[in-house]
């Protein structure tokens, strides 16, 4: 009987992470992220030279849902990330995503900045801008943009974000995330503001080796 490719590959994450300490930044690149529903996997190499160039492999998982027919041929996608600017508070990168079966591929340029830095909470803006070519060959640009207020002592962050895309209608949505312990949170999401509000709530896990 083949087992499901999704629980495969949590399976072997969980090993990974129970047995594997968090990493300092190193030549390798190891992270994974997913809940009930879905697992991503992203592996690779960083160099070690002025803006740290990382390169490798990333590919995804969805479990098949009344309302979503699954994952049936996981996607491998090419990705490549440089740092424009290393800093704490004003940090910056641009980043190269292409598909090698579909063919579609997007570049982006993302910046972080530190709004507040004193007190109980800290406020941050997440901004990037992308542009690239759908499997279908017409050409996507699109501009995000987070906000988002973090509060150290219960360690939750609330975040509103937005997303305008040239092939998709406008997005907005509010999200309070709490982590449980190191690598697990729950998060619950308030989403489509603008259009149709739909709120779910799931737990993620987030790793880094």
């Amino acid at each position: 009987m083949a087992r499901n490719p999704l629980a495969t590959w949590l399976l072997i994450s969980l090993l990974l992470w129970s047995s594997t300490a968090a990493a300092e930044e190193g030549a390798f690149v190891w992270n994974a992220t997913g809940s009930a529903d879905d697992l991503g996997i992203r592996t690779g190499v960083a160099l070690d030279m002025p803006g740290r160039p990382r390169l490798g492999a990333e590919s995804n998982l969805r479990r098949a849902t009344p309302t979503n027919s699954g994952t049936s041929h996981p996607p491998m996608r090419l990705w490549g990330e440089v740092d424009l600017r290393k800093t704490a508070a004003n940090p910056a990168s641009v980043g190269l995503t292409v598909d090698l079966v579909s063919g579609a591929a997007r570049a982006a340029l993302r910046q972080s900045r530190a709004l507040m830095d004193e007190g109980p909470a800290t406020l941050s803006l997440d901004r990037a801008l992308e542009a690239g070519r759908r499997h279908d060959g017409d050409a996507v640009f699109a501009a995000r943009q987070n906000l988002k207020l973090f509060f150290g002592g219960l360690d939750t962050t609330v975040t509103g974000g937005v997303v305008m895309d040239s092939a998709a209608p406008f997005h907005a949505e509010l999200a309070v995330e709490k982590r449980l312990r190191p690598g697990i949170k729950l998060r619950a999401v308030i989403s489509d503001i603008a259009h149709q509000p739909a709120a779910r709530v799931n737990a993620r896990f987030e790793r880094q080796w």
